[in-house]
């Protein structure tokens, strides 16, 4: 009889597992892409942001016992790309690959990733002239189209606190940039991430 109810705790907590898993799966399938934008345009590398937004997953994998589900999904993945992210800054030395170079397809292909990249650190420069907070505040309402209340429940901020670092990161912007500068930097988004 022991060894019935054994099995039968075991036979449980593999469905459970396995439910478990499906949820997962639909989470992740829901937020791979938004994780992955987020990570790019701190990184502003293709291949390390794909490797920071797998390595983001694996750790909420990793730690989804510790998910509070009466808070958002959506923070609590937010938060872990943020710490991910941070971490990488922390521990790795920038290089480049120089076999990227040769990956080159046409002529216009090179121009447009040219222009482009220029572009990129153009909105990169400005947005280093503001502190970080006040960047991943921007970055999170312009390009991940995040509501305030997301925002603050990942930045660790009151929502109405969000609101007025974002207005006044904005305005700081507008006064230290040239016009153009600053159009391009409100329609980055539809970069190439």
């Amino acid at each position: 009889m022991a060894l019935k109810i054994k099995m039968l705790l075991l036979l449980n907590s593999f469905v459970v597992y396995n439910k478990d898993m499906e949820r997962f799966a639909e989470l992740y399938d829901a937020y791979v892409k938004k994780i992955y934008r987020f990570i790019y345009y701190k990184t502003l590398h293709k291949e390390t942001a794909e490797d920071l937004t797998s390595e983001t997953f694996f750790k909420a994998l990793k730690n989804i016992k510790s998910f509070d589900p009466s808070r958002s999904f959506s923070s609590w993945i937010y938060k872990i790309a943020q710490n991910t992210v941070i971490d990488y800054y922390r521990t790795s030395k920038r290089t480049e690959n120089i076999d990227d170079i040769w990956d080159l397809k046409d002529e216009d292909d090179f121009l447009k990733r040219i222009d482009n990249k220029i572009d990129i650190n153009r909105v990169r420069e400005h947005l280093s002239l503001i502190p970080s907070l006040q960047r991943d505040i921007i970055i999170m309402r312009i390009w991940q189209d995040m509501s305030y209340s997301e925002i603050a429940e990942i930045v660790g901020k009151s929502e109405d606190n969000c609101k007025v670092i974002y207005s006044r990161a904005i305005a700081k912007l507008r006064k230290s940039i040239p016009i153009i500068s600053f159009i391009l930097l409100v329609s980055a988004k539809g970069g190439s991430a």
